[in-house]
């Protein structure tokens, strides 16, 4: 059985009622939660507190803090956000989703290219001049390049 989705909004009332039904005083439950009485009160008439505050309240009314969220899995790459996408659409069969992501998986394939980044860190950060931050930045591509270039059996160039 799936919990009933909350909003946000909805914690003033969960706390307000949780806290009747355990018949205390809004200062006895700012006590018994360890939040101060002041940001308590602000809660019940519908502000919403921090998030450890919040993640606390929730807690503390018996509820699951995901019943508030919407919780997707994020997709890495381009092409699973295109075939989700495809598979949700109503219009197409699942046969036809199916077939077109991989039509866009192939295409991606074929004129994806990756950016290649190279990272370095540089002990003197705060002198290094943006020229010769460039011209490192340069000279690593380029070594690179030629390090993928032999890998894949092309002509490799000595740097």
């Amino acid at each position: 059985m799936e919990a009933e989705k909350l909003s946000l909004s909805d914690l003033g009332q969960l706390v307000l009622a949780e806290r009747s039904r355990r018949g205390m005083s809004l200062r006895k439950a700012a006590r018994d939660t360890g939040i101060p009485f002041n940001t308590l009160a602000r809660v019940e008439k519908g502000h919403v507190p921090d998030l450890p505050k919040f993640k606390r309240l929730v807690e503390w009314c018996g509820a699951d803090i995901r019943q508030f969220f919407e919780i997707q899995e994020k997709a890495t790459a381009t092409t699973d956000v295109i075939a989700d996408h495809l598979r949700a659409d109503r219009d197409l069969p699942p046969e036809a989703a199916e077939r077109i992501s991989g039509i866009v998986v192939d295409l991606y394939k074929a004129l994806a290219r990756p950016q290649a980044v190279a990272a370095v860190h540089l002990r003197a950060a705060k002198t290094f001049r943006p020229k010769a931050a460039k011209a490192l930045g340069d000279l690593l591509s380029d070594l690179n390049e030629a390090l993928v270039e032999e890998d894949a059996g092309g002509p490799a160039t000595r740097v």
